[in-house]
This record gives structure tokens, C-alpha cells and sequence, in this order.
């Protein structure tokens, strides 16, 4: 087992598999971890952190439970669409995207020939994963989700994507009862040994 420094590393000291690599983009279902997870590694390994839903945020000047309401969640979809191919030609970024932008065939395709994007599934069962949402929905600041009490629409919604985050997946990390901090180590020792494995091939 790769161990791995607690700090943060220099940029130019990391390549998760090759000089190509450019970004890494962390998908999931909703409570997967994706934004606490990426601000981590993006920290351990000194690259930009992109959160999808702060990106829009930031460019419409109102939060993600404001533009539901006007635009409604097609609305709000085409937003999310529009910006996805932009912070996909980010350099040297971890890209955590709400988990329905998987949902669009065309955001599918722009994802797969996105040159130099390696691409992480964090998994866990449905359960496990609303639970741990109701838990984070009483804290301040909570993330709005809109099928959080929902819950057939939102286990439909579960398998349909599942199968979408396994097919566009370089690596599938289960998150189900492990703190941030050790996906975040098993992730970054996954990605050194397919490093190592492709470097000595």
C-alpha cells in the first residue's frame, strides 16, 4: 500500500495517471461526498476545486433553490449544461457536478471526449446515501435537493444514473460508512498505483 504525505503536494509533483491528465471529476448521487471529497484532494494535491452548483451560483448572482423556483428544474438543467462544458476545459481541477448532469445524453458525450478528464464514481447504497442528506439538511447552509423527500422518484432516478456514473467511470470508490478524509486517502493510493502500473508497462 502506497502511503501517502498528509499535506498538501505541489501541482507539478502529481500526475494521477499521466502528464494528459488534466482534471478529475468526481460523480454520484446526491450525499455521495462529491464537494467534500474534492475540496479535499484538490487541498492534498494543490490543483483548483470546481464545485458545479457554486459555479452557477457565482455566474447568476442567485442560489440553486432561487433558480429552481423561477426556472424550474428544466430550467435550472440548461444552466447546468451550458457551464459544463466550460469548466470541463479547466486545467489542473477537481469538478464536483450535481449528480443529474449525468441525466443529459448530450452532457454524457461532451464528459467522455473530454481529452485528459479521469473520472470518479463515489458509490454507496440509496439508503445510505438519503440518510446521510435528511442528516446534513438540519445544518446550516444545507445543500438544497429537491428530491430528498421524494423518495421513489428519487430511488428511480438512483438506478437510472447508477448505471450512467458506472459506464462513464475510470474508478468506482465506495464512500458507504467511510469518513471524507479515508476515501480521500484510498482514492489518491488508487490513483498512484494505476500510475505506477502504466508507467511500468
Amino acid at each position: 500500500m502506497v502511503k501517502l504525505p498528509g499535506n498538501r503536494l505541489p501541482a507539478s509533483s502529481f500526475s494521477p495517471l499521466d502528464s494528459e491528465t488534466q482534471r478529475i471529476v468526481l460523480t454520484g448521487f446526491m450525499g455521495a461526498g462529491k464537494s467534500t471529497v474534492g475540496r479535499l484532494i484538490a487541498d492534498r494535491i494543490g490543483w483548483d476545486f470546481l464545485d458545479l452548483d457554486i459555479c452557477i451560483g457565482t455566474s447568476t448572482g442567485k442560489s440553486t433553490r432561487e433558480l429552481f423556483d423561477a426556472l424550474g428544474e428544466s430550467g435550472f438543467r440548461e444552466l447546468e449544461a451550458d457551464l459544463w462544458a466550460s469548466v470541463l476545459q479547466q486545467s489542473q481541477a477537481i469538478i464536483a457536478p450535481g449528480g443529474a448532469v449525468i441525466d443529459k445524453p448530450e452532457n454524457q458525450r461532451i464528459l467522455a471526449e473530454s481529452a485528459g478528464t479521469f473520472v470518479i464514481f463515489l458509490d454507496a447504497p440509496f439508503h445510505t446515501l438519503i440518510d446521510r442528506c435528511i442528516r446534513q439538511e438540519q445544518g446550516e447552509g444545507a445543500t438544497y435537493r429537491p428530491l430528498l423527500h421524494k423518495t421513489e422518484i428519487a430511488l428511480e432516478r438512483y438506478l437510472e444514473r447508477r448505471v450512467l456514473y458506472n459506464k462513464h467511470a475510470h474508478l468506482d470508490i465506495n464512500v458507504a460508512d467511510k469518513a471524507p478524509e479515508v476515501v480521500v486517502q484510498g482514492i489518491l493510493e488508487a490513483l498512484f498505483a494505476i500510475h505506477r502500473t502504466a508507467t511500468s508497462n
